[in-house]
């Protein structure tokens, strides 16, 4: 019997009824595992990981942090175990953090707004200043634009800061680019771009489809795919999906590295099958 692949999941949503229906179409089975019941024995492995092909990941659910700590302990286990995981551990950790994310890219020479992370107001007030007074609070962890705030002032800054600190968050602090109202979303795999597409916004300067972006289907240009793909391979991602603002002189700059990349949006935009193309990819074994 051919041993199955295992969907780590939050819950049975889109995507993972998504992945299900791909898998059925190339005959191969595969279960769904919820992070929250995942355990360890003196293996190390759930029992689920035990006779399984390979894990994939579609999502990581907030939790305290010895949950999140054993979830990330037994996707490192299965790995050492000689298990497929997609996405490798190592990548969920680095590209959930968005400080990690953008050092890491920084370091490699690829273009990433100015940046600032610190714990204290003062610091973040500093950082304002210095980061021409037009800035981005981001959560450390995050997606889909959700509690971000563009700050244009500095009592703003102030009180935003003064907030966070007493909150106990990490002061993430990012140079604003200035855009055309639109980003580009490119999903990358083993490797290759498998598709792309912008996401336009009528109101907002946050482009996310979850927010009320339109998405749209796009060709990479040669330069933005490129750093995609460079992104993606700092990051050991083997599957990302990579986001980058164009400024107003025309360069190109990546803003996030995304290792567990939502497709709903890509999928409807573009008419292909992302699912297929990731159970393919899964199933073709490729690193």
């Amino acid at each position: 019997m051919t041993r199955p692949w295992v969907i780590a999941a939050s819950n049975r949503g889109w995507h993972v009824r998504d992945l299900e229906r791909a898998f059925a179409l190339r005959g191969a089975a595969c279960q769904v595992a919820p992070f929250t019941a995942l355990m360890g024995g003196t293996t190390g492995l759930d029992p689920s990981f035990e006779q399984a092909a390979g894990v994939l990941v579609r999502t990581i659910p907030g939790g305290t942090l010895e949950q999140v700590v054993l979830r990330m302990d037994l996707l490192h286990l299965a790995l050492e175990h000689g298990l497929r995981v997609l996405n490798s551990p190592r990548a969920l950790e680095g590209c959930v953090d968005k400080f990690l994310t953008t050092a890491r890219l920084g370091r490699a020479g690829i273009p990433v707004p100015e940046t600032v992370a610190c714990q204290t107001s003062g610091q973040a007030l500093e950082a304002y200043d210095r980061l021409g007074g037009d800035v981005v609070f981001k959560p450390l962890f995050g997606s889909e634009g959700r509690g971000m705030v563009r700050v244009t002032d500095r009592e703003t800054a102030w009180r935003v800061a003064t907030t966070l600190e007493r909150l106990g968050a990490v002061l993430y602090t990012q140079a604003f680019v200035r855009h055309p109202g639109w980003d580009l979303r490119v999903f990358t795999m083993g490797g290759r771009v498998v598709a792309a597409m912008t996401r336009h916004s009528r109101s907002d300067w946050r482009t996310n489809v979850a927010l009320g972006g339109e998405a749209r289907p796009a060709t990479a240009p040669a330069e933005a795919a490129g750093l995609a793909l460079r992104s993606a391979a700092v990051m050991g991602a083997e599957m990302a999906g990579v986001d980058l603002l164009v400024d107003q002189k025309g360069k190109w700059w990546v803003i996030e590295v995304n290792a567990v990349p939502g497709w709903r949006g890509l999928a409807e935009a573009t008419g292909q099958d992302i699912a297929l193309t990731v159970v393919d990819h899964a199933l073709g074994g490729r690193a």
